[in-house]
């Protein structure tokens, strides 16, 4: 039995529960909501099909291309994905922590320069994505896709559907691995840990969907921090919701695979920027 005082692997000397183990429950309880979320529409138009006397295995493909290939589909599994963010969130702070809820200290206040906000994240993302292109093609000689390749993959409904898509799950990851796991870890630890660890933790889940080279890892944690550094000074959900789906529209849509060396220099360049820019803002604002 533990001693009144005294900490434990499961508790500090306070009674309130290890961070670690917040984190890890909030993280499988993300991911779990995200898995079921594809995982039950399948089942069931698998099932639908099957009753009909299509073969099962044949249900079963037809049903996940519905799911994920789709448009319609894949934009409403999106919109629902940020609804179910914004309620695991809320639950997480309201039920589980039993701490006071408000949607502006999680960086959603729609007061607070959420318009212009929006507009500078979709700015960064394409300056990103335009660096990685130039750099990949001027400094390491690699080629690019030519003009023809550029517009046939640039189509409307193609923009129109991955907009659809990326954005509504942009802010749904930011406001949770942002909102919720980053800002619980810097409380504890401190912004250059809280940072650091919460962009380990968003990159090395993406290892569930797909194998990634240790340079696209190491690549990866480095925007993630400087993107959890941007929302550590900004403290808005809408900048780095937006910059988060532009940027994946940009990968999705766009017919360019930049290096992952072009990747490391303008992420590091743009964390080094953003960790200069945001203490010279907050040196300016302690004299003013």
């Amino acid at each position: 039995m533990e001693k009144s005082g005294q900490g434990s692997l499961i508790r500090y000397h306070t009674g309130e529960i290890r961070l670690i183990w917040k984190v890890l429950i909030a993280v499988v309880i993300y991911v779990a909501v995200a898995i079921l979320l594809r995982f039950i529409p399948i089942f069931l138009i698998t099932m639908f099909n099957a009753s009909r006397g299509i073969d099962r295995q044949e249900a079963l493909n037809a049903a996940k291309s519905l799911v994920f290939e789709h448009p319609i589909c894949s934009i409403a599994l999106g919109i629902v994905n940020a609804l179910l963010s914004f309620l695991l969130v809320w639950f997480l702070i309201k039920v589980f922590e039993k701490r006071h809820f408000e949607w502006k200290d999680m960086g959603i206040d729609w007061r607070r320069n959420s318009l212009w906000s929006m507009v500078f994240g979709a700015l960064l993302a394409l300056l990103i994505y335009i660096a990685g292109v130039v750099v990949d093609h001027q400094i390491l000689g690699h080629s690019i896709p030519t003009i023809e390749t550029f517009l046939a993959a640039v189509t409307v409904s193609a923009v129109v559907r991955n907009l659809a898509i990326w954005i509504p799950m942009g802010f749904s990851e930011e406001i949770f691995f942002r909102g919720y796991v980053q800002t619980r870890l810097v409380e504890r630890h401190g912004a250059p840990f809280g940072i650091l660890f919460g962009s380990i933790i968003f990159t090395l889940l993406h290892l569930l969907g797909r194998p990634l080279s240790p340079a696209t890892i190491f690549s990866g944690i480095i925007l993630w921090a400087a993107v959890g550094a941007l929302y550590h000074w900004s403290k808005s959900v809408y900048l780095v919701g937006m910059f988060h789906g532009i940027m994946n529209s940009l990968l999705n849509v766009l017919p360019s695979d930049r290096s992952d060396t072009a990747g490391l220099i303008v992420h590091a360049l743009t964390l080094l920027l953003i960790i200069v820019g945001g203490h010279y803002i907050l040196k300016s604002s302690r004299t003013t």
